[in-house]
């Protein structure tokens, strides 16, 4: 963020927001999210089925138009492009249009400023990545089965969202890998990130005053709104780490491509390695040697804490 004078906005001049203003615009932010799914669901729903079928199919019967677009993986990706991604940047963008923000500084959309700072936010991240398989050894020791209808839901739901990112891949050839990384890859890492790491940490951080607890917030949503939950602390845990990236770095570009490496690195996994299995590709990827795990926890730890102390970008509390 621009530098704070007098709790004043050096470029416009006008008083910062306080909490009852960051309140008002994450509520508003949340607004417009559920607006914009329901719209683009519709949209995708319109769209897609068109394309596939040659006719259209209404929102009401999105659950079979999804089934039936399993054996059209190309049309899947851009039904969920549409339905997934669109509605987190259009709330974003419809947020900062009703406030009048300019976009570019209120989701922290400016390049980063220090490349040193950049550099070894990127360096956190993939020195974090492999360590997804310790959280995923930690979320394996929660005990769901005492709770067995919720089980059995979260069984079912897992089960649904690997067979989407199965049917997704389609054939293993050069248009389906480069469509993959676009629309598995590329597109959700700056959806997500605009509206997550751009949008509602910045008005955490506001409500709150204090950007670790609105980065924690923030990865708790991340991991919520996944409807993962037998791998809910590896999602948070690397929300976190994006979290501190675009904090560090003062850009959700950090982030932005610290999400698309990760992202890329998974779809290239299931395409090269596990052959579309999804299921295969989590296990095979949690399988770092507990020593090297160790030594990557001592190296993270150790960068972390430099970083923390020493980043000269650190993104300023846009709320005072």
């Amino acid at each position: 963020m621009d530098h704070l004078e007098d709790f004043k906005d050096t470029e416009t001049m006008n008083s910062r927001p306080g909490r009852v203003h960051a309140l008002f615009h994450l509520v508003l932010g949340i607004i417009f999210f559920f607006g914009a799914a329901v719209t683009f669901a519709g949209l995708a729903s319109a769209v897609c089925s068109y394309l596939a079928f040659g006719e259209t199919v209404s929102l009401s019967k999105v659950a079979g138009l999804i089934d039936s677009l399993k054996s059209h993986p190309i049309i899947l990706k851009l039904f969920v492009f549409i339905s997934s991604s669109l509605p987190l940047i259009a709330a974003a963008l419809l947020a900062c249009i009703f406030i009048k923000a300019t976009p570019s500084n209120y989701l922290s959309l400016n390049w980063p400023k220090n490349r040193v700072w950049f550099f070894l936010s990127i360096v956190f991240v993939i020195l974090c990545v492999p360590l997804l398989g310790v959280m995923l050894d930690i979320n394996k020791l929660i005990e769901f089965s005492q709770w067995p209808k919720f089980h059995d839901w979260l069984l079912a739901q897992e089960s649904t969202n690997n067979g989407l990112y199965e049917a997704m891949i389609g054939k293993k050839n050069a248009v389906s890998f480069i469509t993959s990384i676009l629309f598995m890859a590329l597109m959700p890492a700056i959806a997500e990130e605009i509206f997550f790491r751009g949008f509602l940490m910045n008005a955490f951080n506001g409500l709150f005053k204090n950007m670790h607890v609105a980065i924690i917030v923030t990865a708790v949503i991340f991991s919520v709104i996944h409807l993962q939950f037998t791998k809910f602390i590896p999602m948070f845990f690397l929300a976190v780490v994006f979290g501190y990236a675009a904090y560090w770095s003062g850009s959700i570009w950090t982030s932005i491509i610290a999400h698309f490496l990760n992202n890329s690195l998974a779809v290239a996994q299931l395409y090269f390695i596990t052959d579309g299995d999804y299921t295969k590709a989590i296990e095979e990827g949690a399988n770092v040697p507990i020593v090297v795990s160790g030594i990557l926890i001592v190296l993270a730890t150790a960068l972390f804490v430099y970083i923390q102390k020493n980043s000269a970008t650190k993104t300023e509390n846009f709320y005072v």
